[in-house]
């Protein structure tokens, strides 16, 4: 069922990276091994991976190795991860994994910052993609990379940009797991009315506000979509056109020191979003809650842009109560047909978190141990099953010829939407999306630009607005670590 998000979780997430940095201060984390883990520099360069212990689990003297996994997604979707942790212990004798569901990220998060500075941290750790920069600055975890190396682990069979996200200077810091993106949720029996193809969805802003206009126009509903108020949306189109939010490669050939949203390109986006607005054929609803969605279920505004985690919540709720009037459509993530001649390579980047092997206080035993679980976890069946149960984005593409996930997905084709829109996506530092240990500050500015439309500011200064408070969250993060 669709979930209501507190509106105290942004207060939460930005009180836990402040905390985050104390604890790293706390544990001796100095100026010079921050600096070796991103540098300030935008030259390019290869950093030092450290070696792995590889197979210290099977040689450890005392069996089975016992590890701890902190998860962040709550029981809903721990119950299939439960379920593969248990058949990953059942299939062999040398490691023995116990999963601890810290409800949501923000309580992982605040747990995880605590325990830095003293107490039991956990062998494997679930952290939201925007929480990448902040685990590097830590030094709490191995880079997965050091794994791979020792192991000549493959990532060809990978979906591309599900690895690259946490990719910074050649080093891939975790595994991608719980994967979504960005698509259009819209309902077919509202566009139809309108005299529109609820098979052929909208693919471009353009062809997004003609969609629009036409709902509206034939009075089929209020309005014709609900815009978010969420930064999200913003850097996936950004992304689409091939456009980076911050400097240094969106922060992975040096540490981000500015922001690179406040030109053209950004500027057209934000006024074909006050154009709708204005122009009444779109809504604006809360960045914290579900609101956009409750419009399509009320018949209020039949579209939105959406994470496709909340695929399977709608679908429920569909099936719970049968509607004639309500029926669920995804497509792809409209984005910006005239990228102001920027790159062709534009492409979506990824939400969602990723795994790391924490090794502070921990024996080469148990780093091993978290490596041979996060394993097992992204082997095709297991990644099958695991989308096929949450509606989260198998990462191997592999995974794609399982019976499990084909069967789900001739079920449910809603689900393969986001899948096949990331496969699409180029590699390059747009589509990687961005990293920043501010990125709380950043996406914050970039929300209240939005907001600023809604009460008449024009564009540039919304834009601009957001650009000085962002590069300000930006160097007051810098000058901490």
């Amino acid at each position: 069922m669709v979930e209501d998000i507190s509106s105290e979780r942004w207060v939460s997430r930005e009180v836990s990276r402040r905390d985050l940095l104390a604890g790293m201060l706390s544990i001796g984390v100095s100026g010079a091994v921050l600096a070796a883990c991103s540098s300030s520099s935008p030259t390019k360069h290869i950093p030092t991976v450290p070696s792995f212990p590889l197979g210290a689990a099977s040689r450890a003297k005392s069996k089975p190795v016992e590890i701890t996994i902190w998860q962040g997604m709550g029981a809903t979707n721990g119950k299939p991860l439960g379920y593969l942790t248990d058949q990953f212990n059942a299939s062999q004798n040398d490691v023995y994994a116990t999963v601890v569901d810290q409800n949501n990220y923000t309580s992982l998060l605040t747990a995880y910052t605590a325990a830095l500075s003293g107490g039991a941290l956990p062998d494997v750790v679930q952290m939201e993609t925007s929480d990448l920069q902040l685990m590097i600055d830590s030094d709490s975890a191995i880079p997965v990379q050091s794994a791979i190396n020792a192991e000549r682990y493959s990532l060809s069979d990978y979906v591309p940009s599900t690895v690259n996200y946490f990719r910074v200077d050649d080093v891939v810091w975790a595994l991608p797991f719980s994967i979504s993106g960005e698509v259009l949720f819209y309902n077919k029996v509202a566009v139809e009315k309108a005299g529109l193809d609820p098979n052929s969805p909208p693919l471009t802003l353009d062809e997004l506000r003609t969609w629009a206009e036409k709902i509206v126009s034939t009075k089929t509903e209020k309005y014709g979509m609900s815009l978010k108020l969420t930064p999200s949306t913003f850097e996936e189109w950004m992304a689409m056109g091939g456009q980076t939010i911050v400097n240094h490669e969106n922060g992975r050939s040096g540490r981000a020191t500015a922001v690179t949203f406040d030109d053209s390109f950004g500027r057209s986006l934000f006024t074909w979003w006050d154009d709708m607005v204005k122009d009444k054929i779109a809504q604006t609803t809360s960045a914290t809650t579900y609101d956009d969605l409750y419009a399509i279920l009320s018949q209020i505004a039949p579209m939105t842009i959406e994470t496709s985690a909340a695929i399977g919540d709608a679908i429920y709720f569909l099936q719970s109560k049968p509607n004639p009037a309500l029926a669920l459509g995804v497509g792809p993530l409209p984005g910006p047909s005239s990228p102001n001649g920027a790159s062709s390579n534009g492409g979506v980047f990824v939400g969602g978190s990723g795994l790391y092997i924490v090794k502070l206080r921990s024996t080469p035993e148990r780093q091993d141990a978290a490596w041979q679980y996060i394993k097992f976890l992204m082997e095709p069946a297991q990644q099958a099953y695991w989308a096929a149960q949450t509606g989260y984005i198998a990462v191997r593409k592999s995974a794609l010829t399982q019976p499990t996930l084909v069967n789900a997905w001739n079920s449910y084709p809603e689900y393969r939407v986001a899948y096949d829109q990331i496969l699409a996506s180029p590699a390059n530092p747009a589509t990687a999306g961005y990293v920043s240990g501010a990125s709380t500050g950043v996406d914050n500015a970039i929300e209240a630009g939005l907001t600023a439309l809604s009460s008449g500011a024009s564009p540039a200064a919304a834009l601009a607005q957001a650009a000085r408070s962002a590069n300000s969250a930006i160097a007051q993060y810098n000058s901490r670590v």
